[in-house]
């Protein structure tokens, strides 16, 4: 778990499934356009994450696409996310042109087990 500690009520968690995410999009941002794009647009990504964590309820703008649980744009990606007691967990982060839905649907089961784990943690 990683999280930014600005302040209690602004803490963001990563699941481990959003971590491997965030290291996938580094890796490939990398590859196709070096090292400070990829570390510029990671930056952005956490930048965004903090964001939610500060102000969760953004997240249900778009809830309809992530029913039962939150979502935000971040640059090209979506960043999809429940409420903890310790702020939120980021669930998952994944590229715009995916099917958010069906992703969604797909992981529903290990998303909810993730968030139980971590309100159990509070």
């Amino acid at each position: 778990m990683a999280g930014n500690d600005a302040s209690p009520s602004a803490t963001f968690l990563l699941t481990r499934n959003a971590a491997l995410d965030l290291r996938g999009i580094h890796a490939r941002s990398r590859r196709e356009w070096g090292d400070d794009v990829a570390d510029r647009y990671l930056a952005d990504l956490y930048a965004a994450m903090s964001g939610a964590a500060v102000n969760p309820e953004n997240g249900r703008l778009r809830q309809h696409r992530s029913a039962p649980f939150l979502m935000i744009p971040a640059r090209q990606h979506f960043v999809i996310y429940d409420l903890v007691p310790q702020g939120i967990a980021v669930l998952t982060v994944q590229h715009q042109v995916r099917d958010v839905e069906a992703l969604i649907a797909e992981l529903t089961p290990a998303f909810h087990a993730e968030v139980e784990r971590l309100k159990r943690k509070a």
